[in-house]
């Protein structure tokens, strides 16, 4: 029997093939890492979990969710785009089936029609990191998500790699 977060993540990725790209390619390219720099990267965004949210944030003193994934690609050199809906336009769209640690996950938190409005990272496993502005005190903070949970399952809109993956490497 499949845990329910096992169920989940199998779920999204048989959605895989039916999610819509929303963003046009802008800037369709990916950043090779040094060995070593990816991993760097994510326990940095990891360090940062229980900063505060702030809207417009972009520093740990408070971040919002575009400006921490900005702030932690800028932290090996990838330079992002603001606004969720601009970093949705750079790298290369990738099929959920296929999602690597490092890649972008782009959610529509208000409604499909109002287009991409939060960013997180994948880190594997169907965990993400996201500045997160929803909830009561204490959760309104940088903190780990889980793609399974039908909340974020049913907003996400695309996945974008702007990091190159290691050679070799290849998606579960």
């Amino acid at each position: 029997m499949l845990t329910r977060t096992l169920k989940g993540f199998l779920w999204i990725v048989c959605l895989g093939a039916m999610l819509p790209l929303h963003a046009q390619v802008e800037d369709s390219r990916t950043e090779a890492l040094e060995p070593g720099q990816l991993t760097s990267l994510l326990a940095k965004a990891k360090t940062y979990v229980g900063r505060p949210y702030r809207f417009g944030g972009s520093t740990p003193k408070g971040f919002d969710c575009s400006g921490f994934v900005r702030f932690v690609f800028g932290s090996v050199g990838i330079d992002l785009h603001r606004s969720s809906g601009d970093q949705a336009k750079q790298g290369d769209p990738i099929d959920v089936s296929k999602i690597l640690p490092g890649d972008l996950l782009f959610f529509s938190t208000r409604g499909m029609r109002k287009g991409i409005s939060h960013v997180a990272i994948y880190l594997g496993e169907g965990r993400f990191i996201h500045a997160s502005n929803w909830g009561g005190p204490g959760k309104r903070c940088v903190r780990l998500g889980e793609l399974a949970t039908s909340y974020f399952s049913d907003r996400l809109v695309s996945v974008r790699r702007v990091i190159a993956p290691p050679p070799d490497t290849e998606a579960p």
